[in-house]
């Protein structure tokens, strides 16, 4: 099933760049910000500058732009479900009718920028996962969080399982792979017939993928176990990062551009 193959969401990508020596602190602020910013921005000429900027900071980061783009195919399907939804289920002046379908000046332009949105926030996940470690991001979220320590929350535990979470994704993408290759090699059809029996012929993909998930989970588990986890209480890290003027001028930027795709 090739809609599983080369997405990159959660898989680190090691090269020198600026992107890459900036505090994961700053980084998940950063994405964070131009998610939620791209999903309230209501302008089309704001959402393209956020575009821009995205391109921009893949270009920064020296990553290979397909190699990026290629997470958009774990979406696609949803990519094309907003899109015609807002198509032909907005309303406005009308611009084409063919029966009781009709498509308006509203419906273009919501399909057009609810599309883009939420590419635009897969590929920012995708730059932050690949220009950041698993050590880094675990600090980076532990970090964020330790104001809540006062309330006696479980800020160690919570920013592990986060990372874990989001270092999963490419075992988990990878294994529903081999699954719908072995199902294919059944009889199973995944790519033909209306959307309906598509997803009818997927449910025998789910069962065996939640399975190896519990599975890995308990397997996951036992290995902490072994090697003597017990929560982070106590835990200390053998590199600290550090707050730096590189660092403090990215958010500047980061901050900039959003007041200026909220403002235009």
């Amino acid at each position: 099933m090739r809609g599983f193959e080369g997405i990159n969401l959660g898989q680190h990508y090691p090269i020198d760049s600026p992107l890459h020596h900036l505090d994961a602190r700053v980084k998940i602020l950063s994405a964070l910000a131009l998610i939620i910013s791209a999903f309230i921005i209501g302008n089309p000429a704001g959402i393209l500058i956020l575009v821009l900027f995205s391109f921009s900071v893949i270009y920064l980061a020296k990553l290979p732009p397909l190699k990026v783009l290629r997470a958009l195919r774990s979406v696609f399907v949803l990519l094309l479900i907003t899109a015609f939804a807002q198509l032909f289920f907005s309303s406005g002046r009308e611009l084409w009718r063919w029966g009781p379908i009709s498509i308006t000046n509203t419906g273009l332009e919501n399909g057009i920028l609810y599309s883009l949105r939420l590419a635009m926030a897969v590929v920012i996940m995708c730059v932050l996962t690949m220009s950041t470690n698993s050590m880094e991001l675990l600090g980076g979220i532990e970090g964020l969080m330790r104001p809540l320590r006062s309330l006696r929350f479980p800020v160690q535990e919570t920013a592990m399982i986060l990372a874990m979470a989001l270092r999963f994704l490419p075992v988990l993408l990878g294994r529903a792979s081999e699954i719908a290759m072995v199902q294919q090699a059944r009889g199973a059809d995944f790519s033909s017939g209306r959307l309906a029996k598509r997803v009818k012929a997927m449910l025998p993909l789910f069962v065996p993928l939640f399975a190896s998930c519990f599975r890995d989970a308990r397997e996951l588990g036992t290995a902490l176990a072994a090697r003597g986890y017990s929560g982070g209480k106590g835990r200390t890290r053998y590199r600290a990062s550090h707050f730096g003027w590189t660092d403090l001028t990215a958010l500047l930027t980061v901050a900039a551009i959003l007041a200026v795709a909220a403002l235009v």
